[in-house]
């Protein structure tokens, strides 16, 4: 069947992705959000930092270095703004042992697979405080392709396209399948149809009936932001430890951000502003006392992290059908009971402005039957039901695409 029209439930960076990536196959988009605005939940923030968190030769570095390379050229195919979208670099300081041997190891490991694009340099922190423009107080990895971008122009942008109209303010209860179409009801009774659905709501994937058996759990995080000072307006890239400062954008630094899981309480806290500060102390001791007391405000959010930090996308199961007859474990994917039509795209975490962007593409290339040259150990990785065939020992079936 070919796909005319797909509603998708979420209005954040992934549902926007999404919705874009599949009207640019001329399908017809419903996006629905159930706040008053795009972007009001986790991507909403003032800035998103866009780079890869790589430890080395692994599936997650993997992953993360394919949707960073992607999210570039992606939004730089946007012709968004200067004041929305910035390649202004990033420095990861090793501001422990740890961590000084973790960007060691990954310089090593970049510099020696040149085939992967992604530019980086060791340097000292004499050498650090020069590219940043301000004091660093430590040894730091220097990605000058990184940068950051405005959530709410790009969302704007991802979203004003001849083939996505928008509703907001619904909030949806139930989905249905009809036989020839879905149907999403919100929970003022309204319904609407399509060929197809999306689910991308983050932790409100959860609630719905059939993505019940994903593994996520809301995180907390709270940025702070501060108004820039004489010396920290020379600040010329993005620094980065445990948490990130970005450079003054209208005259304001987004320093962040904390990570409490399982909590939801959404009010500022001033034990979270300190924390982010005692953040900055590690990566520069000079800018946290120029910048200590100039607090303007806060923001915080609730993440969707999965639990074992790959994104969730693609086709969902009939987990009640699944767990009445489970396959044999040597079962061909195909005859497994899926749900024709019904797709997921969640679980970002912090990275949704580095991960979304990729895995939209890559669930619009799987809706619309087109061949992709990815590679299927990264998609299976990213399998929306593994955590469901993981609990009936179907581990194999799991890490399959």
């Amino acid at each position: 069947m070919r796909v005319k029209t797909a509603i998708v439930i979420g209005g954040g960076i992934a549902g926007c992705s999404t919705a874009y990536a599949l009207a640019q196959r001329g399908i017809k988009v419903r996006l629905v959000e159930q706040h008053e605005n795009l972007g009001s939940g986790a991507s909403g923030n003032p800035c998103a930092m866009l780079y890869p968190r790589v430890s080395g030769n692994d599936a997650l570095s993997s992953f993360a270095l394919a949707s960073f390379l992607y999210s570039l050229d992606f939004y730089q195919s946007l012709q968004l703004p200067a004041t929305a979208f910035n390649t202004c670099g990033m420095l990861q300081t090793g501001y422990n042992s740890r961590e000084l041997a973790r960007i060691t190891k990954v310089a090593a490991f970049l510099s020696a697979n040149p085939s992967l694009k992604v530019a980086s340099k060791l340097v000292n922190p004499i050498e650090a405080s020069q590219i940043a423009g301000v004091s660093i107080d430590h040894a730091a990895l220097y990605f000058p392709q990184t940068g950051w971008v405005n959530p709410s122009v790009l969302l704007a942008r991802l979203t004003q396209h001849q083939h996505i109209s928008i509703m907001t303010s619904c909030k949806i209860a139930l989905i249905k399948n009809t036989g020839a179409l879905w149907q999403v009801i919100d929970i003022q009774q309204k319904t609407l149809a399509a060929d197809i659905v999306v689910i991308a709501n983050a932790n409100n994937a959860m609630h719905l009936l059939q993505s019940q058996h994903i593994s996520t759990q809301p995180v907390r995080g709270q940025v702070t932001l501060l108004a820039a000072c004489a010396d920290s307006r020379a600040l010329n890239t993005i620094l980065c430890s445990d948490g990130y400062f970005s450079p003054a954008m209208d005259g304001v630094h987004s320093l962040g951000a904390t990570f409490d899981a399982g909590q939801s309480d959404l009010s500022i806290r001033e034990a979270d502003h300190q924390k982010n500060l005692s953040a900055l102390n590690t990566l520069s001791s000079a800018l946290c006392q120029d910048l200590a007391s100039r607090i303007q405000s806060g923001r915080a959010s609730l993440r969707c992290v999965s639990t074992d930090y790959f994104p969730i996308v693609g086709k969902l199961i009939d987990a009640d059908l699944l767990r009445q007859s489970p396959p044999h474990p040597n079962e061909d994917i195909n005859s497994l009971p899926w749900l024709d039509g019904l797709y997921i795209n969640t679980g970002h975490g912090s990275k949704g402005f580095t991960s979304a962007p990729w895995c939209a593409e890559l669930l619009a290339q799987r809706i619309c039957g087109e061949t992709s040259s990815n590679d299927n150990a990264l998609l299976g990785a990213m399998n929306p039901n593994r955590f469901l065939l993981k609990r009936l020992g179907l581990k194999r079936l799991a890490k399959m695409a």
